[in-house]
């Protein structure tokens, strides 16, 4: 089976599209791709060490045990036939296993480049030099343990897929119940998004993968877009045991006999200039290409050269496709559970030639930034773009207003000291202290919806934020409140009180007099709504408490018509007893203060007569009060929250 034939059809199998004008569209793919190496070196994971197990091993001459870009960029020769490509991929040998012989199959390798890009006008970048992934897990025996995404790695057993490309056969791991007569596809998928500052970390996070594998956006904490590889290598099952079952018969370097424990590894060598050229060539970016067809880099093809190529620093060992062995190379038993077998005796690495060893490159990044600036200038608000995700902004809340508008979202956002402010579906205003980085750039397309009160402008979209930020609106200022305990307008609770300890209405209520009966309460919070109703606690509840625009808590107190008790729907002014600063009522010279006692009697209001008052536990008022001699004060004054 030739190689270069290919698996052109398996985009079907990948969910990729056809070929259209959209530059995010396009795709790479590298037919002509050879072996360089089948040794136990692994740069990434192993520096200047021996790797665990057997990797088979594609590009550039300069590979060895160490890795940085400028060694290996200078390699001599590729076995890519891009000789602009240096780089080296590789993935765990896959040997035969019967009779207690296990048999290293040969493979023919190829990869793809998917060019999707986070905006329309924003081109996918070329990898950064010294650039190191890593993806899957050797010690995964569950698609779950390998921590990947869905599609992420595949086996696709090939049966007629050069006469009906649909007859071929997808599985879960590689142990088919069917020979694979044209041979055994093994693909692994790298993350396609760069944090933009680190060249390799051990725990992968310098890399992340997109809202939908290869072909979605990437999220804010990975802005770089680089080229989505598809590492293929077709194993040739089929040339040592044909018409045999592959069930129980493959098992990976590592011991694997699951298949999961897939893997790949890539460390860039590529002219980084060339290839950004490509990028940016809108000769290059028509659809599904090979390499050869991007005019930029048909200038480095040279086939001769890439089968030719051999290593050019030596190598640590060699095995032969298809000649049996008696054992694993290094400490690797049969493995497809629990944790990995010891050996016993311990097996000896072979020493390492001092031509394989070096110097390591820097793991992190210092040349050109790859980042946007996306700064904003003090006391003004910028626009951002439009962000989605599961979360969107750190420390945030929402509120909705028919009418909103962009003026008013960043109004409430700087009220409550949030330097972010997201508009939603034209009607929701959603502030934040800080962006999620789990959050995700979308095309300005998605977020398209008018806002309410104001058509000529959009208020983000369904799901997806339009963004301001303004780095000043780090203070909370409620608008025309000078009271040091108030903690601003807020929501009332969705199901039942924000404040459930106790509640009370007053016709004279005054914000020193509800403070007074919920410090009475020996509650910590004080909340007014309607101008008159008072309730106590010490925590939110029933979702209550989330922040509102400071305008919509524009009801006077009955007592104090130049305070503001709430609001007249939903609305509730809040105080927080603790803080330093709270104001006690002013007392007149001809009152006096007194209190007043009820018993528990009724979880409700009684049906008795007009006037009678049963509350839900003893509380203790404490105002101002004023009767004349010999009258008894009117519980009207003190109704139940039910009788409002």
């Amino acid at each position: 089976m030739k190689v270069t034939l290919g698996l052109l059809s398996i985009l079907a199998y990948i969910g990729h599209t056809s070929a259209a004008p959209d530059p995010g569209l396009a795709a790479w793919h590298l037919d002509n791709l050879y072996p360089l190496a089948t040794e136990r070196l692994d740069p990434v994971v192993n520096p200047n060490g021996v790797a665990s197990h057997l990797h088979r091993i594609v590009g550039g001459s300069a590979f060895g045990a160490n890795y940085n870009y400028d060694e290996y960029n200078g390699a001599s020769c590729s076995t890519a036939a891009v000789q602009a490509d240096k780089s080296n991929y590789w993935m765990p040998q896959l040997f035969w296993r019967e009779n207690s012989t296990y048999v290293p199959l040969k493979a023919g390798t190829r990869f793809y480049y998917f060019l999707h890009r986070n905006k329309p006008d924003e081109p996918v970048r070329a990898f950064p030099p010294g650039l190191r992934m890593l993806t899957g897990n050797l010690n995964a025996k569950s698609y779950a343990e390998t921590g990947l995404p869905t599609g992420a790695i595949n086996f696709i057993c090939l049966k007629n897929h050069f006469s009906t490309p649909n007859g071929d056969t997808g599985g879960p791991d590689f142990n088919f119940d069917i020979d694979c007569p044209q041979g055994l596809v093994t693909t692994v998928r790298f993350p396609t998004c760069w944090d933009g500052v680190n060249l390799y970390k051990a725990d992968g996070s310098h890399m992340k993968y997109t809202d939908n594998l290869q072909f979605g956006v990437c999220p804010v904490s990975h802005p770089v877009r680089i080229p989505g590889i598809m590492l293929e290598y077709t194993w040739q099952t089929y040339a040592y045991r044909p018409g045999v079952p592959l069930r129980n018969k493959l098992i990976w370097a590592n011991g694997d006999t699951t298949g999961f424990g897939l893997h790949a590894d890539f460390v860039n060598g590529w002219d980084t200039d060339v290839l950004e050229k490509a990028l940016n060539d809108p000769d290059c970016l028509s659809g599904d290409m090979t390499m050869t067809a991007c005019p930029t880099l048909a200038m480095y093809m040279n086939l001769g050269t890439a089968q030719s190529c051999q290593p050019s620093r030596g190598v640590l060992e060699s095995y032969e496709d298809f000649k049996p062995i008696g054992a694993l190379p290094g400490c690797n038993l049969p493995w497809s559970s629990g944790s990995k077998p010891a050996c016993n005796p311990s097996v000896p690495n072979p020493s390492i030639p001092n031509s394989l060893k070096g110097t390591d490159g820097s793991l992190t990044y210092s040349g050109p930034s790859y980042l946007t600036n996306t700064s904003s200038p003090p006391n003004t608000w910028t626009r951002q773009g439009c962000i989605g995700g599961s979360t969107s902004l750190v420390n945030s809340f929402q509120y909705s207003d028919a009418a909103m508008t962009q003026a008013k979202c960043q109004s409430t956002c700087a009220e409550w000291g949030s330097q972010y402010a997201g508009l939603l579906s034209g009607q929701y205003c959603v502030c934040g202290t800080d962006l999620d980085p789990a959050a995700y750039h979308y095309a300005d397309s998605n977020c398209n919806s008018p806002c309410g009160g104001d058509s000529t402008k959009t208020c983000g979209g369904n799901g997806k934020l339009e963004l301001f930020r303004n780095p000043s609106a780090t203070t909370v200022n409620h608008p025309g409140v000078s009271d040091p305990q108030y903690i601003g307008c807020r929501r009332e609770g969705g199901t039942g009180h924000a404040l459930t300890a106790a509640y009370i209405n007053y016709d004279s209520m005054t914000v020193e007099w509800c403070k007074n009966y919920c410090t009475a309460q020996k509650q910590t919070l004080a909340a007014i709504e309607f101008g008159r109703t008072c309730m106590c606690g010490s925590s939110w509840q029933n979702g209550g408490g989330i922040p509102y625009p400071q305008n919509q808590c524009n009801t006077p107190c009955k007592g104090n018509t130049q305070q503001f008790c709430g609001g007249p729907q939903i609305t509730i002014s809040t105080f927080n007893l603790t803080l330093p600063g709270g104001s006690s009522p002013p007392v007149s010279s001809s009152a006096s203060a007194s209190s007043a006692s009820a018993k528990v009697t009724s979880s409700s209001a009684s049906s008795g007569p007009s006037g009678a008052v049963t509350v839900t536990k003893t509380v203790t008022v404490t105002g101002t009060c004023s009767a004349p001699a010999g009258r008894r004060r009117n519980h009207r004054d003190m109704r139940i929250f039910g009788d409002a």
